[in-house]
């Protein structure tokens, strides 16, 4: 867990970076060369807050790019089956006009498909709906949130039975970190596979958070647990609780690395601290649109 992650920082860059040629791109199309769009049918809908996907393809996964109304980009993998797709979109950013690209991979959209909806919902939802990676509607997260949560617990309560099982059942993957190995999965893949890094706990943590209700984001940036080790690239959690936002550090709490295995020793330590003393280990850079 101490080790610079230059290949993640770069992954993440990628993530909310934007081609010029994209932007340049401005014809509505629903229809290249390998993938047609059959729903929306026509560009400039209005959509209460979702909007479904749908479309055929050549290809075994496309990439949806999606532009929010203040310039907010984010990207989805999508899955074909049997040359067929569908993705329920949350338009998350709030009220107005997303621009829609599909691409036949992550840092490749051409304009050959685009098209626009507008979201006729007035509320900004970015950390309470899922995105590509916070899949919180996924089944596998909302049965695990429901068997942890029930209706009569406080925000704070919720987020501790949350903390609880992710400290106790994720496992560090010491290996992947050696490997340097930076593959992203979404929430529910690493429910099931029980073990990930820093990223990864973060994911599940806000995937779980955001099916119980509670505003949950990914927070990247600089973080050490002594004052003799180098800073490292790290991620952690800000939840929204009873109206205000609290840090939490899954990963920490999850155990340690001795003679290069990972040792469950659950704990809270860094669950909801003391402001200034989770500054002084953790240095905030950037909020991500997760």
């Amino acid at each position: 867990m101490k080790r610079n992650y230059q290949i993640l920082l770069l992954v993440l860059l990628i993530s909310i970076s934007f081609a010029t040629s994209t932007y340049a791109a401005s014809q509505i199309s629903f229809v290249s060369d390998v993938t047609e769009i059959t729903a929306p049918a026509e560009s400039g809908l209005f959509y209460p807050g979702k909007v479904k996907i749908e479309g055929t393809s050549k290809l075994e996964k496309i990439w949806l790019c999606v532009r929010g109304p203040a310039g907010e980009v984010t990207y989805y993998p999508i899955n074909v089956t049997n040359n067929t797709f569908q993705y329920q979109l949350s338009l998350r950013f709030g009220p107005g006009t997303y621009t829609i690209w599909v691409g036949n991979d992550s840092q490749n959209f051409d304009g050959s498909i685009r098209f626009e909806v507008i979201n006729s919902l007035n509320e900004d939802l970015r950390y309470s709906e899922p995105s590509a990676y916070i899949d919180s509607d996924n089944q596998i997260v909302t049965s695990l949130s429901n068997s942890l949560i029930n209706p009569k617990m406080t925000d704070e309560e919720k987020l501790k039975a949350i903390y609880g099982w992710v400290t106790r059942n994720i496992s560090y993957d010491y290996k992947a970190y050696q490997e340097q190995k930076n593959e992203l999965k979404p929430a529910s893949l690493i429910i099931q596979e029980k073990k990930g890094m820093c990223r990864d706990y973060s994911f599940v943590v806000a995937a779980l958070a955001r099916a119980a209700g509670l505003e949950a984001r990914v927070v990247f940036g600089q973080a050490s647990d002594s004052k003799n080790s180098p800073k490292i690239y790290h991620a952690w959690n800000e939840v929204k609780i009873d109206g205000s936002w609290v840090s939490l550090d899954a990963t920490w709490d999850a155990g340690y690395i001795r003679a290069g295995k990972f040792i469950s020793a659950p704990r809270q330590k860094y669950f909801n601290p003391d402001t200034k003393v989770f500054n002084q280990t953790h240095q905030a850079e950037k909020i991500t649109l997760d």
